[in-house]
């Protein structure tokens, strides 16, 4: 481990030149550890100059998340970086390479692999291989029984019946599987999807019976409004050795620690063979209100093969909620969420997670590979903080989280976070950001999305291709039955590039939001190729909508369907078609510019122009769009 402090010669803002120390810690893959605790000895000292670890390319293996706590914060007007050294590629990896592959048949490889979890994903030359799956979906029979909750389970927002099992119709792909606690059985629905986990199956006569892990199980049966299951329609059924039977298709049999895998014509024993292992790669996360990690930095670090095992209660798994990843992780009797304020439902933590922190900045980092349910989640007490010029690609969760839906109350002391320590998330930038491949499991939640938050700038993002929508911002339903919240306002959605969403999912719009934002904007964005092009959803106020371009015929591009939504003036978009919805009280539309049949005009494609990724950051746009990447079956869906 080397350390040198450098005198870095820069042109301060007033035209003088001035000289800014740093203090920089070299590492490198087999010394990180080492690195942190001569930094973290060095910031007991007052901070005089900042702090730089440089790291050095390889790979860095994680088995859990690498914790910076508080301890490492820049003090004094300095920050502390953790850099790529130029020229270098630093991979913060999350996965184990697996060797040792047996032939067992034709293209069927096994390899022993010591893993105590399911495993979800799996790498292959670069290349995503898919769980085992059932070639066609199996109909569902209806519920099987129920048990009773007493509304005294610490998981229970009142007494009533939960779901215990349902009847699938026998069919050829149906089996009596071997393991049957790591089968899935997937419903999409609407806007949303339900991954449900099994911890048993039987057979009567030409039923399939389907028991469920439990509480998850009841709870993710108990969800209303689009959240609900329709038991007599089609699931998915994936993850079981009995259909390992397809290339790009691999099966852990934990019980055996016997990894299976149906090679695309891959010669398996020279192949480079990831298996995601870590649940997360790095945890940014202060103690408190009073005791926030601060002024930390991270530049051009890539992160790879991490994974998120479902949503865990009580020794159950499974994944769901009512929308985007405000998932359920309460039972409630007649599954309407709003009266617990959203206490009932909570979010998982990212790949990279950050809680009770400020002056956090991400920028140049690579994001691909991962299994969370979200590369970057700004959860709780985060501000003046952005996430600038991130590559993201090839994960099974969103891009970019901000926020929580518990922060409808901020120190209530309910729900996940304590007093003290629970706060709201604010001026915060996301920008020049390219988005490509996200949320391909996790399919109901949008690219990039904020809960309740304030001082939120999305700006300048390109994004294509989701399998819902897009952008979302904001919570709360103006027919919950609760007071309107007063925290979220001075929120920009501004200058994106976003097209192609909704491919799999209905509802919402490219562009979403929701609840009172006083004091928002939605400007200078290019929108195509999707639907309802910018909703503001049942409750929405305070937003000024104007200068967007929207390349959508046949789609409403703006559409209100609430005479609860207000205080919205949309003016002077260019559109090709102009198919509107408007039922809100003082939602304005004015100034509409029409192309139906001819081309945009210079100020509407000034603005394209200007939309998505800036110029400083336009390097990060790769030559040729990354190759889709899709972990589903083609089935015939009902398009929106």
């Amino acid at each position: 481990m080397k350390h040198q402090l450098l005198l870095t010669l820069t042109l301060a803002s007033i035209g003088c030149e001035s000289l800014i120390a740093q203090q920089v810690f070299e590492a490198n893959p087999s010394n990180l550890t080492t690195v942190l605790k001569q930094v973290q000895k060095q910031l007991r000292k007052p901070q005089k100059e900042d702090i730089v670890i440089q790291l050095a390319g390889g790979t860095y293996q994680f088995t859990e998340p690498l914790n910076i706590d508080q301890s490492f914060s820049g003090r004094d007007g300095h920050t502390v970086t953790l850099r790529a050294a130029e020229g270098q590629t630093p991979v913060f990896s999350g996965g184990r390479t697996v060797t040792g592959w047996q032939r067992v048949n034709g293209n069927l490889w096994k390899a022993h692999l010591d893993c105590p979890v399911k495993l979800r994903s799996l790498l292959v030359n670069g290349r995503r291989a898919v769980m085992a799956a059932a070639h066609k979906r199996s109909q569902g029979a209806g519920v099987l029984d129920y048990f009773e909750i007493t509304g005294d389970e610490p998981w229970a927002f009142g007494a009533g019946q939960g779901v215990d099992g349902i009847k699938l119709v026998a069919d050829p792909e149906l089996h009596l599987f071997r393991n049957p606690e790591d089968v899935e059985i997937v419903q999409e629905k609407t806007w949303t999807e339900k991954i449900l986990c099994p911890r048993e199956f039987d057979k009567w006569g030409d039923t399939i019976i389907v028991r469920f892990q439990q509480p998850l199980g009841a709870i993710l049966n108990s969800m209303a409004w689009a959240g609900k299951i329709d038991y007599n329609k089609l699931f998915y059924v994936r993850n079981a050795y009995e259909l390992l039977d397809e290339p790009g298709e691999f099966y852990f049999d934990r019980s055996a620690q016997t990894l299976y895998y149906y090679s695309r014509g891959e010669d398996m024993t020279t192949a480079e063979v990831i298996a995601p292992s870590s649940e997360g790669l790095l945890r940014l996360h202060g103690q408190s209100n009073a005791r926030q990690l601060e002024n930390f930095r991270i530049e051009g670090v890539t992160f790879a093969y991490d994974t998120w095992n479902l949503m865990s209660l009580e020794g159950s798994r499974g994944f769901g909620g009512i929308q985007s990843l405000g998932l359920a992780f309460k039972y409630i009797p007649d599954g309407n969420w709003h009266p617990t304020k959203y206490n009932s439902c909570d979010t998982p933590e990212g790949c990279v997670d950050v809680k009770n922190a400020r002056g956090i900045q991400i920028t140049g980092c690579r994001f691909e590979h991962l299994g969370c349910a979200s590369a970057i989640t700004l959860m709780n007490d985060v501000s003046e903080s952005c996430v600038t010029g991130c590559f993201f690609n090839d994960i099974f969760g969103n891009a970019i989280t901000i926020g929580h839906p518990q922060h409808y109350e901020i120190g209530d002391g309910e729900g996940r976070f304590a007093p003290g320590v629970e706060g709201l998330c604010h001026d915060i930038n996301i920008t020049n950001n390219y988005i490509r491949n996200v949320s391909i499991d996790f399919r109901q939640i949008e690219a990039i999305m904020g809960f309740f938050c304030n001082t939120v700038h999305i700006d300048h993002n390109d994004i294509l291709g989701c399998p819902y929508g897009a952008i979302a911002l904001g919570w709360w339903w103006a027919n919950a039955k609760i007071p309107e919240p007063k925290l979220s306002g001075n929120n920009t959605i501004s200058f994106n590039r976003v097209g192609q969403s909704h491919q799999l999912l209905s509802d919402g719009g490219i562009v979403y939001m929701l609840g009172p934002q006083p004091g928002s904007v939605v400007e200078g964005n290019y929108l195509f190729k999707g639907p309802r092009c910018i909703y503001p959803d049942d409750g929405s106020s305070g937003w000024k909508i104007h200068d967007n371009v929207i390349n959508s015929v046949g789609q409403l591009w703006f559409h209100i369907d609430s005479d609860r939504d207000y205080d919205i003036e949309t003016y002077h978009n260019f559109v090709k078609a102009n198919n509107t919805a408007n039922s809100g009280r003082g939602t304005t539309i004015t100034d509409t510019q029409v192309f139906r049949n001819v081309d945009f005009n210079d100020e509407a494609k000034a603005i394209m122009d200007a939309s998505g990724i800036e110029d400083t950051w336009k390097h990060i746009i790769p030559a040729e769009e990354p190759a889709l990447v899709r972990i589903y079956p083609d089935f015939d869906i009902k398009r929106w």
